[in-house]
């Protein structure tokens, strides 16, 4: 016995034809959008900030909310309607052809719905690499076989200094190249003649800015805990790599204060809860900005501007020198974010102009802050490192970056006396081992979670194809990778 209305049988096919047409059409808005406001993220990095949900609407600029309503959702129903219109048209002028001709173009015309889904699904997955994704859990375990838990390596301290680690949105070292600029926009921040390894360079897991923050921090990529793995149900997230250690616990195991200070919100794509789980004191965003007095017109559509971050700044580093204590005072700005920056007005009236005059007036702002703690002698027991924190994504200046043979992260290395480094190559992971022998301790080998350091003399050095094999097998599937991400106490 057929249960369903004559209605309902054929409403299904117009509701299954239409359902292929807006999937096609939202995943090539989707891609377009994706483009316009960050470049070419892959999977790893959608997929980690699908997890967070509202949490991640009520946090990123509105800009980018804007867009997203505008391009994936407003747009996809605009060209559906568009379709739907072409369709009518073209069946009003089909029905003037021979019966012959209306019986070919009705058969191919099923199949019309299908191959636009069909297309923009396989294009999507090309443009993001899903591919790579779903075939990396076949592949070998470079994780397991290169990692190097923190926890085993003893730590040995001869005159320890305290840290300012800098994280500057997106800065490349390419910005300083004045036969691309016409000038080094840099400027202020070589003029600090900083150490600084020329080939600073991204590997999977580290292009964005919560997996920069985890790259340096805690050696490992940030990967495959995503809402398409089976272990992620709701723990994994709010325990943030519980069970790893990383570089403010092994501070904190030292007698160190951490304290975290940035721009945008703590909270926006789990920021706060690594920040939580790993021993940072205390945590300054935009939230505890707005409590602090700041007015939200003063804001950027991300949070504070980066002047007035560095302002900020001053007063924790007067505090926390004060107090006696050794102390990691950790800051991440954010003008430099794309699409097209956030020129403060404090930038304009000093004459900046353009997405180059926001790279430039942060470069600026950073300087005077190192300037700041070495005209006040802070550089007698501290020392600095400023690291872009990744690549730059979509910008009004991609289109020269692009004409660089090689594109490098910015690094500086600052202190009242340096070491030299012992190799050219910088990865993520490295910073780990490297900002703690920088900062006054010694590691037996040099190595730490996947990183080398970049300083002292040891008998362990990277391997010469490390960079290739990390692109080709790092993002595999680890059951050591996690294990650092479960939590004992949801499993009993």
């Amino acid at each position: 016995m057929n249960l369903l209305s004559p209605t309902l049988k054929s409403a299904a096919p117009r509701v299954m034809r239409s359902g292929m047409y807006l999937l096609g059409i939202f995943l090539f808005c989707f891609s377009y959008w994706l483009h316009r406001s960050f470049g070419k993220p892959d999977i790893e990095q959608i997929t980690y900030h699908m997890n967070f949900g509202m949490e991640l609407v009520n946090t990123v600029d509105p800009a980018v909310t804007r867009r997203f309503v505008r391009w994936c959702l407003v747009g996809p129903l605009v060209f559906f309607a568009l379709v739907c219109y072409m369709e009518r048209r073209g069946r009003r002028a089909l029905a003037r052809r021979s019966p012959r001709c209306r019986a070919i173009c009705s058969r191919l015309n099923r199949w019309v719905p299908l191959m636009v889904a069909f297309s923009a699904t396989m294009f999507w997955m090309h443009d993001v690499s899903a591919f790579k994704y779903i075939t990396s859990d076949f592949g070998p375990d470079y994780f397991g076989a290169n990692y190097v838990p923190p926890k085993s390596v003893p730590l040995v301290a001869s005159q320890p200094k305290n840290l300012i680690l800098i994280y500057v949105e997106s800065l490349e070292q390419g910005y300083a190249a004045r036969q691309v600029f016409g000038r080094d926009l840099l400027a202020p921040l070589n003029a600090l003649h900083g150490v600084s390894f020329p080939s600073y360079e991204q590997v999977p897991g580290t292009g964005w800015t919560i997996a920069a923050i985890v790259a340096t921090q805690c050696g490992v990529p940030l990967a495959r805990v995503t809402v398409f793995d089976p272990n992620t149900q709701g723990q994994v997230i709010s325990s943030f790599l519980k069970n790893a250690v990383c570089l403010p616990d092994l501070l904190a195991q030292q007698g160190y204060r951490n304290v975290f200070m940035g721009g945008a919100s703590t909270s926006f794509a789990g920021k706060d809860k690594f920040l939580a789980q790993h021993h940072y004191h205390e945590a300054y965003g935009r939230e505890e900005w707005l409590r602090s007095g700041v007015p939200e017109s003063a804001l950027n559509g991300w949070g504070l501007y980066d002047g007035d971050l560095f302002s900020r700044a001053r007063t924790k580093l007067r505090e926390l020198s004060a107090s006696g204590q050794k102390f990691n005072l950790t800051l991440l700005t954010v003008d430099t974010h794309e699409p097209e920056g956030y020129l403060s007005a404090s930038c304009a009236r000093r004459g900046f102009s353009g997405f180059d005059g926001v790279i430039r007036c942060t470069a600026a702002e950073v300087a005077d802050f190192v300037k700041y703690a070495r005209d006040n002698g802070y550089l007698e027991d501290t020392n600095i490192v400023i690291l872009g924190d990744h690549l730059s994504r979509k910008n009004p200046l991609t289109d020269q970056l692009a004409q660089l043979p090689d594109r490098t992260i910015f690094n500086s290395f600052i202190a009242k006396d340096a070491p030299a480094p012992n190799r050219a190559q910088l990865l993520h992971f490295d910073l780990l081992p490297t900002i703690l022998e920088f900062t006054g301790f010694t590691l037996p080998d040099g190595r730490m979670g996947l990183g080398y350091s970049g300083f002292n003399q040891h008998p362990l050095q990277p391997p010469r194809n490390r960079f290739a094999d990390m692109d080709k097998n790092l993002m595999n599937h680890s059951d050591q990778y996690m294990a650092l991400w479960s939590d004992p106490e949801a499993d009993h």
